[in-house]
């Protein structure tokens, strides 16, 4: 499961003039640092929203707020953006629209579907965008910046 936040005209622009930049390779790397610092408190949103909201007993809760959430950054090609993901053995896609499949009690030849609450991973992500957006700005001018002079 994954949400984008975009803006990969202006990033990949950027992420062009970098290239020609003197020392582009470190402003690249503050960039990406910078953007990846606006977005992380994301990553505390989400799991506490999984711990709020997934069903805790059989400790689905836990076991999702223990996954590995990350930022993934990107400032060249088509796909220049940001990116929250979640990686696990469960179905984050699956689980964040309500459905969640279990076998009962363990027993692996006997599976059923179970709802839960949806928008646990796409709520906190939804509410932090205008933060995130905020932060990629700011780290695209401060670089811009440091380019120009």
């Amino acid at each position: 499961m994954e949400i984008e936040v975009r803006g990969a005209h202006d990033l990949e622009a950027l992420a062009k003039r970098l290239k020609s930049a003197d020392d582009g390779k470190e402003l690249r790397k503050q960039l990406l640092r910078e953007i990846r610092q606006s977005a992380k408190p994301v990553i505390g949103k989400v799991k506490a929203s999984a711990r709020d909201k997934l069903p805790s007993r059989g400790g689905l809760a836990d076991s999702v707020a223990r996954s590995r959430i990350g930022v993934r950054t990107r400032v060249s090609g088509k796909n220049a953006g940001v990116r929250i993901e979640a990686k696990n053995g469960i179905d984050v896609r699956s689980l964040d629209r309500g459905r969640l499949r279990h076998p009962v009690f363990g027993n692996r030849n006997n599976w059923v579907n179970q709802e839960v609450e949806p928008g646990w991973f796409s709520e906190p992500l939804t509410e932090s965008l205008p933060h995130v957006r905020r932060g990629v700005i700011d780290a695209m001018d401060a670089v811009a910046k440091r380019i120009e002079g």
